[in-house]
C-alpha cells in the first residue's frame, strides 16, 4: 500500500505551502496525500463575541469550498482525498486523522505570521507530540523556487545521542527514493558548545561508515562554520528541492515528536523544508 501524508490546511497561504510541499513529496517517496481541514467546536461554556447565533454550518461550507480549491491545485499524478473535519483544536483534529487515517507523516505550514520564531500554534503544538514525523515548510529566509519535487536529502547529525538512528533513517529513504544524502554537520557549533572530542570522532566515524554503505557518489558532507547556528547554517550550500530531515530531542517520550534547542534553531534559519522524525521512529 502506497504512504498517506496528511496535509494541514487552513484556506489560507500557509495551507497552500503545505500543500505544494505535500505534492512535492508524493512522488519520489511514493505516497498519496490526504488533505485535512479543521473546524473548531464550539466552547459549551463560552459565549461568541459578537453574539451572532450558530454559524458552524456557514464555518463548514466555506471549509468545503477550500477544500474543492485545494484539490483542483494538486499536479496531476498525485492521488489526494480532502477530509473535512471537527475537533476543539486543530493540532487535535489532525493528529485525530493520522491516527484514523494510518497516515506515515503530518505537512504543515511553519510561518507564523508576526512570530519572531517562524513556528505558528498549530505546528509548534504538533512537534511536541506528532507520533509521525512532522515535515514543515521552510520558516527561514526564503529559498529560490526548486523543481516542485524533493530531489536532495539532508540530515542534521550532532554529537548528542540519536544522531545514528536519525542518519540511519535518512540512507534508507535516500536509497528507497534515489536521492542524493547531504549529512549536515555542525561541528564547530557543537565544539562551541562543550561536546568532547571523543564525541566529534564518534560522529566522524559515523558519518564515514554511512559513505561507505551509499558510495561517495550519493553521500556528501556539509560542513557548517561559524560561531551561531545561523552563521553554520548560512555557510551550507542548500539545493532546491532540497529537504532536511532532523531528529527528536532526547526528552521526547516513547514515539514522539519532542523539537530540541539545537533543531529548534535550525527551524529559523533553513532555507528548506523540515522533517522532525519522532524518537525511537523507523
Amino acid at each position: 500500500m502506497s504512504r498517506r501524508y496528511v496535509v494541514a490546511h487552513d484556506g489560507g497561504e500557509r495551507g497552500a505551502a503545505a500543500l505544494r510541499l505535500g505534492a512535492a513529496l508524493a512522488a519520489p517517496l511514493g505516497a498519496e496525500l490526504d488533505v485535512v481541514l479543521v473546524v473548531r467546536t464550539d466552547d459549551p461554556f463560552g459565549q461568541p463575541y459578537p453574539p451572532v447565533g450558530d454559524v458552524s454550518g456557514l464555518v463548514a461550507e466555506q471549509g468545503r469550498r477550500w477544500l474543492e480549491q485545494a484539490l483542483a491545485a494538486v499536479p496531476a499524478g498525485v492521488a489526494a482525498r480532502a477530509h473535512l473535519r471537527t475537533a476543539p483544536s486543530a493540532p487535535e483534529g489532525l493528529l485525530g486523522a493520522v491516527r484514523e487515517l494510518g497516515a506515515a507523516a503530518v505537512v504543515v505550514g511553519a510561518s507564523g505570521g508576526a512570530n519572531p520564531f517562524g513556528l505558528g500554534p498549530v505546528p509548534r503544538a504538533l512537534l511536541h507530540s506528532s507520533p509521525v514525523p512532522v515535515v514543515l515548510t521552510a520558516a527561514g529566509p526564503a529559498h529560490p523556487p526548486g523543481p516542485g519535487r524533493v530531489e536532495h536529502l539532508y540530515v542534521a547529525v550532532g554529537t548528542r545521542p540519536g544522531a545514528a538512528a536519525v542518519l540511519e533513517e535518512a540512507a534508507e529513504a535516500a536509497g528507497r527514493a534515489g536521492l542524493p544524502l547531504h549529512v549536515v554537520s555542525l561541528l564547530e557549533v557543537d565544539a562551541r558548545a562543550g561536546a568532547e572530542e571523543s564525541a566529534l570522532a564518534r560522529l566522524r566515524e559515523l558519518v564515514e561508515r554511512t559513505r561507505e554503505r551509499l558510495g561517495d557518489a550519493l553521500v556528501t558532507v556539509e560542513l557548517g562554520k561559524g560561531r551561531t547556528v545561523a552563521e553554520a547554517v548560512a555557510s551550507i550550500d542548500w539545493e532546491p528541492g532540497g529537504l532536511l530531515l532532523v531528529g527528536s530531542s532526547r526528552l521526547a517520550r516513547g514515539r514522539q515528536t519532542f523539537l530540541g534547542p539545537t533543531a529548534a534553531r535550525l527551524l529559523r534559519h533553513v532555507p528548506v523544508p523540515v522533517a522532525v522524525v519522532p524518537r525511537g521512529e523507523r
